[in-house]
């Protein structure tokens, strides 16, 4: 007797069919009735009638089935154990995120640990289609990403898991003349600004598709460092570009001294935000209970 045996006596009562078992568990249907013939003749006794409207289980085979799937879920729940044993002694999740939600994984994980997890984290921020190479290339094991409707295609192989909605906006100091639009910004304004951009591809191509509506615009400096970015806009006033969500969970944006406006339409700025890995990668029982629980303070922030 073997597990594959326990396997297709199980299947074949579910679907009551050798080809229909065979065509599931990707075996030959005379290899599945010669496995069971076998398991019959070892038991010395008749699992299932065969017949021309299906095969069906004896009195007998239905209790030998029974027990064939508890023996099935024990060895299941063996396997299960020994893979969060092993990944307990280095259960380390490698996450990537867009700029500006570093805080909230980070307190996460910080609340999540009293709970005397062994989860380990590794952090760090990335433009989005950055984020995506790395997950391609296995340099990282989850990450938060912006998408938008343009680029969903190019994680057509990957696993996303949509969280939030959000949209690109123009971040102006409140000192700025901006400020007197409350909330929309024009084309021909925002032509008219000095722009320092986090280098990102989602903000590149809105400029592209800017520039090439409107003519160019004047680009101080480009750069990774939100702090700098930051900095230019309050105190040399410059405006940016980014995600509304950046700003809201990002610890360090000075809310008091910069505002954000929306773009009067000439361009789908809508975006998906959400976690995204490779399709074949699992997640260890921790590092599920931890993303759960990111998702969960991400989503009561937004709406408060």
């Amino acid at each position: 007797m073997n597990i594959e045996q326990l396997m297709y006596i199980v299947e074949v009562a579910n679907t009551k069919s050798l080809a229909k078992a065979a065509k599931t568990l990707n075996i030959s249907q005379s290899a599945i009735s010669q496995a069971i013939s076998k398991l019959e003749s070892e038991l010395n006794l008749k699992i299932f009638d065969r017949s021309k409207t299906g095969v069906f289980a004896t009195k007998e085979g239905e209790k030998i089935i029974e027990k064939a799937q508890f023996a099935l879920h024990g060895i299941y729940q063996i396997k299960e154990e020994a893979f969060n044993q092993i990944n307990k002694t280095n259960d380390l999740l490698r996450i990537s995120t867009i700029p500006g939600l570093i805080g909230p994984i980070i307190d996460t994980y910080l609340s999540f640990k009293n709970s005397k997890s062994n989860l380990k984290i590794e952090v760090n921020e990335k433009a989005s289609m950055e984020i995506v190479e790395d997950i391609k290339k296995g340099k990282v094991d989850i990450g938060f990403i912006a998408i938008n409707k343009e680029k969903i295609d190019y994680i057509s192989d990957l696993h996303f898991t949509p969280i939030m909605k959000g949209k690109l906006l123009v971040f102006a100091s409140t000192e700025s003349p901006l400020a007197d639009n409350k909330t929309v910004i024009n084309t021909d304004l925002l032509k008219q600004q000095i722009f320092v951009l986090y280098k990102d591809e989602f903000v590149q191509e809105f400029i592209h598709h800017f520039q090439r509506l409107f003519g160019p615009i004047d680009i101080f400096f480009t750069t990774t460092n939100l702090e700098v970015i930051n900095k230019a806009v309050t105190e040399l006033g410059a405006v940016t570009l980014g995600h509304d969500i950046s700003a809201l969970f990002n610890n360090s944006f000075p809310s008091n001294k910069m505002i954000a406006l929306d773009i009067v339409d000439f361009i789908d700025t809508s975006f998906r935000f959400g976690w995204i890995k490779k399709n074949d990668y699992k997640l260890s029982h921790d590092a599920n209970l931890y993303i759960n629980e990111v998702n969960k303070y991400l989503l009561e922030h937004r709406n408060m």
